[in-house]
Formats: C-alpha cells, sequence, structure tokens
C-alpha cells in the first residue's frame, strides 16, 4: 500500500486525509490543537489515519524520518491572513523547506496554493509560472513566492494545487461557520455574489491520481469544478440539510461586503470570476458540484455547535 504524508492539519488536510485513508497509508501532522482540531485528530484516527505532532520548521529531524518513509507529500500548511513575516512563514519558507526535503529523498510534492494572483474574468493557466500575475496583497505575493521555490527546487516532482472556493464536509472556516449561524437563526441571504468552487473531496481524488502516476500536461493549474455558484445556494443548502425554515432577505452587495471578514472581504474583487478547470479535469473528469459534502458540512457544524466547539479556524 502506498503511503501519502500530509502536513498541516485543517479542514482541507482532513476531508483529503478522510477519503484518500480508504486506499493509502496516511499520516497528518500538526503544530498545535484547537478545540475543532481535536475533533478532526478523532476522525482521522478511527479512520485507521496517523497523526503526528510536528513543527515543519524546527523539527527537522522528525520531518526528514516522516518524508523519507512516504512516496508523496501534499502540503496544506499556509495563511491567508495575520502579520507579514507569518505570512511569509506559512506560505513561503514551509513549502520551501518541505520541497528541500522531498528533492533530498527523491519524493514526489504536492503544495496546495492559492488561486487569486490579481486576474479576473477568465483566468487560464500561464505558459510559465508566474508569468502575466499581478498578485497585490501580502497573501498573494508569499503564495506566490511559495509556489516558485517549489517548483525551482523539484521541477518535474513537484506540482502545485490551486485551489478555488473549497467546500467540504469538515468545513470550520469563518465563511462556512457563518453561514450555519444566519441559517440557524432562520435568514437566508439573497446576495448576488458567486464563486468557482471544488469539492474537497475532488481533490483527494486528484491526490490519488497522481499518487499512481497520472501526469496532468502542466505540473500547475487551478483545482477547480468548472461551473461557478452563488453564494445564496450555499445558504440554501444548509437550510435544507438543518431542516431549518428561514426567510430569505435580499443583501445589497456592498452591505455584504462591509459585514463579511477582512480576510475573506479581500477575495471578493474575484467574484463572477471563472478560473480553466480543464487541466484538473485531465485527472479529476467528473467535477460536478458536489452537494452531499456540504450537507454532510451542515451536520457536522451543527454537531460542533452541541458540543460548545464551534469555533471559526
Amino acid at each position: 500500500m502506498k503511503s501519502i504524508l500530509i502536513t498541516g492539519l485543517g479542514f482541507l488536510a482532513t476531508n483529503v486525509a478522510y477519503y484518500l485513508s480508504q486506499n493509502y497509508k496516511v499520516t497528518v501532522t500538526y503544530r498545535n490543537l484547537n478545540p475543532v482540531k481535536e475533533v478532526y485528530v478523532k476522525t482521522l484516527k478511527e479512520k485507521g489515519v496517523e497523526v503526528i505532532q510536528l513543527d515543519v520548521l524546527k523539527d527537522m529531524d522528525k520531518l526528514n524520518n516522516a518524508v523519507k518513509e512516504h512516496d508523496l507529500v501534499v502540503n496544506f500548511i499556509g495563511e491567508i491572513s495575520g502579520k507579514p513575516e507569518d505570512l511569509r512563514r506559512s506560505n513561503y519558507e514551509v513549502p520551501t523547506r518541505i520541497a528541500e526535503v522531498a528533492r533530498q529523498f527523491g519524493k514526489l510534492m504536492i503544495h496546495t496554493s492559492a488561486s487569486t494572483y490579481g486576474i479576473t474574468g477568465f483566468v487560464k493557466v500561464e505558459e510559465k509560472l508566474g508569468d502575466g500575475l499581478k498578485p497585490q496583497s501580502t497573501f498573494e505575493k508569499t503564495k506566490l513566492e511559495g509556489e516558485l521555490s517549489v517548483y525551482k527546487i523539484l521541477g518535474d516532482k513537484g506540482f502545485i494545487f490551486r485551489p478555488t472556493l473549497v467546500y467540504g464536509r469538515f468545513a470550520a472556516h469563518v465563511q462556512f461557520v457563518t453561514i450555519y449561524k444566519l441559517v440557524k437563526r432562520g435568514l437566508l441571504p439573497d446576495i448576488n455574489i458567486s464563486f468557482m468552487p471544488i469539492s474537497a473531496r475532488y481533490m483527494a481524488q486528484g491526490i490519488a491520481a497522481i499518487t499512481e502516476g497520472k501526469s496532468p500536461s502542466k505540473n500547475y493549474f487551478y483545482v477547480t469544478e468548472c461551473e461557478p455558484i452563488n453564494i445564496t445556494r450555499l445558504f440554501e443548502i444548509y437550510a435544507e440539510a438543518l431542516n431549518r425554515k428561514v426567510v430569505k432577505i435580499k443583501i445589497p452587495t456592498f452591505i455584504a461586503k462591509a459585514s463579511l471578514p477582512s480576510d475573506v472581504r479581500q477575495l471578493l474583487k474575484y467574484s463572477g470570476t471563472i478560473f480553466d478547470c480543464s487541466i484538473f479535469k485531465e485527472i479529476v473528469p467528473n467535477l460536478q458540484f458536489d452537494k452531499p459534502e456540504l450537507v454532510e458540512n451542515a451536520k457536522f457544524l451543527s454537531e460542533l455547535d452541541r458540543e460548545g466547539r464551534l469555533i471559526p479556524t
């Protein structure tokens, strides 16, 4: 059985490990825990996933041994907001260190990056990594620096995933918690904001495909479904899953923007942008909207709420 090392314990890593554990030996690392991550650890251990504490930038011997013992490394460590030095550490220094160790032991690496680099409209993958991109925020700049570093170190042994709006059964990011709380109160905002989504389950399928030797036409690409979804649809699915009666309220876009957390607000300029799904579709052909994942997510957040653990991560 092939083995996969996943660095980082967030909702995305948990979703991916949950699915990959059905066919692979999976190890997930974490630096520290909070009440939600404690649930992630319990869930993964029940699936037979090994979970170990490891600081990528401090525990060099432990990182070396972990990479050495696995066939593939997948990095999910990254930050969207925080101090510039923290963003650089998570988005550039961490993937650089992992790539260096992967090269040392001849391992493949998948680095999960970002899709937002200042380009809107219809966004295709550039011919040469980084060409034509216009990162503006510190988040975008450090994410691109991380991509360039990984690619320089690993070349064809490195794959860069650029996910769009990721959803999945274990999501507990602030935007999903906000949707849950509003639906719980009986509110369903009608908002003219749309994004390209991607199910974490499809990301797991893409990782499995690369583990089994499939190679897309480029080593860096947008990881996205092929059709956008309006944010209002997410509210509707949560309401259905929770069996909540809701009142639909038309919300002007400018009010919706003002009420969102700052790290989410900065991404709203990409509303309506279409990211090219064609390269990801080479390894994951079926990219239909994955409604069951959102239904399970609503139930998961409800359970966290009942346990007093509903903390945005």
